[in-house]
């Protein structure tokens, strides 16, 4: 454990450190180096996993050995949900924005998607960084735009907006 996290950790409890672990579980993991990282024993580390995997924060990869893995899914939900308690305008806005941002990507790499380009037609290796930075705020921004459709949406289709809306 680095003294970085030692330091941060100490006043968490132990299912925190393990969420702590676990939202960072972004390919499979067992559960002995999820309990080394959480500072927990193995059987502390699995309980926990498993009743995460119950809710959806992770999902179970493999058994034999456990292997849990950040549920992706899971989090689009609940940033959905957080941009759904929005003012409908205020989504409005947002998406106009990112559409235009999107358009200007668009313009900018002449494709349709980030995944279309090429990073070496539009950079020399001196400044292939830059273009690899702008193809992954792209990414973001196409992220952004699903999700605050989705929060637009789910809005408007189940007649559940927040009374601030």
């Amino acid at each position: 454990m680095t003294k970085e996290w030692a330091a941060q950790s100490e006043n968490l409890s132990t299912r925190e450190r393990v969420y702590a672990v676990a939202i960072q579980l972004h390919v499979p993991t067992r559960v002995r180096t999820v309990a080394e990282r959480a500072d927990v024993s193995p059987e502390t580390a699995r309980e926990y996993l498993r009743w995460f995997a119950e809710i959806g924060l992770v999902t179970l990869e493999a058994e034999s050995p456990d292997l849990f893995r950040r549920n992706e899914a899971y989090f689009e939900w609940r940033r959905v949900q957080r941009l759904r308690a929005k003012p409908a305008e205020e989504l409005r806005r947002e998406l106009a924005s990112l559409t235009d941002r999107e358009r200007d990507y668009q313009e900018q790499f002449d494709a349709d998607a980030p995944d279309d380009v090429d990073a070496l037609e539009h950079a020399d290796y001196a400044d292939l960084e830059t273009v690899w930075e702008d193809l992954q705020e792209w990414r973001t921004v196409r992220r952004r735009i699903h999700e605050l459709e989705q929060a637009r949406q789910s809005r408007e289709s189940d007649g559940n907006a927040p009374a601030s809306a």
